[in-house]
C-alpha cells in the first residue's frame, strides 16, 4: 500500500524547531522575570523587617549608631531594589518580543500543518478513487469471465 509523504515535511520540521526555540526563549525570559520578582519581594521584606527592628531601637534611649547603620543598610537595599526594577523594565520589552516571535512561529507552523492536512485529504481521496476503480475493474473482469464461461458452455 502507498504511503503519504508531505512534500514540505522538512520545512515543517524546521518551523517546529523554530517554534520550540521561541518557546524556550520566552520561558527563559519569564523565568528571569520570576527570579527578579522574587528578589524584589525579598528586598521589600528586608526593608519591612529592618524597619521593625529600628522601632525597637527608637524606644527609650536612642542609639544613633544603630539609626545610622539602618539608614546605610536601608539605602543599599533601596539601591538594589531600584536596580532590580530597572532590570525588570528592560526585560518587559524582551518578553513582549519573545511572545510575538512565538506567536509568529506558531502561526507559520500551523499554516504548513493545514497544508499538510489538505494534501493528506487529497491523497486519501485519490487512494479511495483508485481503489474503487480497481474494484470496479475486478468486478467487470469477473463478470466477463462468468459470461464467457456461461456462454461457452
Amino acid at each position: 500500500m502507498a504511503t503519504f509523504t508531505f512534500r514540505y515535511q522538512t520545512l515543517l520540521d524546521h518551523r517546529q524547531r523554530l517554534e520550540d526555540e521561541a518557546q524556550r526563549d520566552l520561558a527563559k525570559h519569564l523565568r528571569t522575570r520570576s527570579i527578579l520578582h522574587d528578589q524584589l519581594r525579598g528586598e521589600q521584606d528586608t526593608i519591612v523587617r529592618s524597619k521593625r527592628e529600628l522601632t525597637g531601637v527608637l524606644v527609650g534611649k536612642v542609639d544613633l549608631s544603630a539609626v545610622a547603620q539602618f539608614a546605610r543598610y536601608h539605602g543599599s537595599v533601596a539601591v538594589r531594589a531600584r536596580q532590580i526594577v530597572a532590570r525588570l523594565a528592560q526585560l518587559e520589552p524582551q518578553i513582549a518580543a519573545a511572545r510575538q516571535r512565538l506567536l509568529d512561529a506558531t502561526r507559520h507552523r500551523k499554516a504548513l500543518e493545514l497544508l499538510r492536512d489538505r494534501h493528506l485529504d487529497q491523497w486519501r481521496r485519490e487512494q479511495d478513487r483508485r481503489e474503487a476503480n480497481e474494484l470496479d475493474d475486478m468486478t467487470t473482469q469477473r463478470y466477463a469471465r462468468r459470461v464467457m464461461i456461461g456462454g461457452a458452455g
